[in-house]
């Protein structure tokens, strides 16, 4: 530990005892920091952020174990390929080298750029090509909302162009390029214009198309599923028009009762609005939801983006970041909407934060080269992954809904 007269303060340091499973077969050695005093995690109502220079905590050379692998475990790499496949996107899971790997990678998701591959724990991802996604969807899922900020855009962007954006293989894209790294704002989103708020695409076998012709939007043709995007800056004062505006205006009697409806917060809401802000606005967008979606339509709630290893310090506007306060924030929608939700709807958390944050430290701090925080194009495809296994892997055959609502009426009771 440093010198700071504070360590040494029996009311200013506090020590707590708990538990870790060591789930993988290696040497383990602890490793401890005090990263925040005096709740300078979050940098709320105006407080600007503080520098992150976490202080490191003093732990013997001799404080090694070792993990091996008999086997027995149902955590062991060679029994992974007998895990079921995985419907859950929030499922825990840990990076492995390709060179770990008892079986053909190509059972698995493509790795990174480091060669690390995305394992769950409990569950088996498998490699689904967006074609194959398009047919999912198509069959499962024809018509769904999804709103999001620029993070959502970059998800689109590889499954509207059929992996081809920032891939190995694309004729148009280097990997290493800044849009594929970091910022792709200024890059036309394939062929829609970044800075609409509202798009309809459709989509196929041969990839996404922008509807420009008014239409019926309930009625997908065949074989296409048709996305409602609202581009929005989360729930803060940043939305130009205010968030608000579409719902006010309706959303499915103008876009139709969607089989999904997803939503993604937490990376504007932390970054600028208050604790007590975005509370009330949650309140509003929970009332919303309710009006708008019956349960019908399953409740995607997509994380905001893991932060990492560094404060923001743009001149005049800093943005209230750290890892602490993404978390809480993140966890704070999760509740709100199972708490209104979890009895009416089916809620699943597409967890991309987790994926982030389980990278190696060395890798989790190349992200402080990206002022936007996104997640670099290898790992969006990894984060893809995670939700077409958890919508493909297991969905109800899609039912039209006034063909769902008969016999049932005695069952009823969501640019950094």
């Amino acid at each position: 530990m440093t010198n700071d007269v504070r360590n040494t303060r029996r009311d200013d340091v506090h020590v707590y005892e708990a538990d870790v499973e060591l789930r993988d077969a290696d040497e383990y050695r602890p490793r401890g920091y005090i990263e925040f005093r005096d709740a300078e995690w979050n940098p709320d109502g105006g407080l600007l952020p503080v520098d992150y220079v976490p202080e490191p905590l003093y732990v013997p050379e001799s404080a090694r174990v070792e993990a091996v692998d008999d086997g027995s475990s149902m955590y062991s790499l060679d029994r992974y390929l007998e895990l079921p496949l995985c419907t859950d996107p929030a499922a825990e899971g840990r990076w492995i080298h390709t060179d770990m790997l008892p079986f053909d990678p190509h059972l698995v998701p493509e790795p990174e750029n480091h060669n690390l591959v995305w394992l769950p724990y409990t569950c088996r991802l498998q490699r689904i090509t967006y074609t194959d996604f398009a047919s999912c969807l198509a069959t499962a899922y024809p018509l769904m909302h999804w709103y999001g900020d620029s993070n959502l855009r970059r998800s689109l962007k590889k499954i509207v162009s059929m992996g081809d954006w920032c891939s190995f293989n694309s004729t148009s894209n280097a990997t290493e390029t800044r849009s594929c790294l970091c910022e792709d704002y200024r890059d036309p989103f394939m062929p829609f214009d970044a800075r609409y708020r509202e798009l309809i695409i459709d989509i196929d076998q041969t990839g996404g198309q922008a509807l420009t012709q008014p239409t019926e939007f309930a009625l997908v043709p065949d074989n296409t599923a048709r996305v409602y995007l609202h581009k929005w800056e989360g729930l803060s004062t940043r939305n130009k028009p205010a968030w608000t505006q579409g719902f006010d205006a309706r959303i499915t009697p103008r876009y139709g009762n969607p089989q999904v409806a997803l939503i993604s917060l937490t990376n504007w809401d932390a970054a600028f609005s208050s604790r007590a802000y975005f509370a009330v606005e949650m309140q509003k967008l929970l009332d919303y939801v309710q009006v708008e979606y019956s349960n019908y339509t399953q409740l995607y709630i997509r994380t905001g983006q893991y932060y990492c290893c560094r404060t923001d310090q743009t001149p005049n506007a800093p943005r209230a970041y750290s890892r602490l306060r993404n978390a809480y924030f993140d966890q704070y929608v999760i509740d709100a909407f199972r708490e209104r939700f979890g009895h009416s709807h089916v809620i699943r958390i597409w967890n991309v934060a987790q994926v982030s944050e389980r990278l190696p430290l060395s890798v989790r701090k190349e992200t402080v080269k990206c002022p936007a925080n996104h997640a670099r194009a290898e790992v969006v495809e990894i984060e893809n992954q995670i939700l077409m296994n958890a919508m493909c892997n297991y969905f109800e055959p899609y039912v039209p809904m006034e063909q769902a609502s008969v016999g049932e009426e005695d069952d009823l009771e969501t640019d950094q």
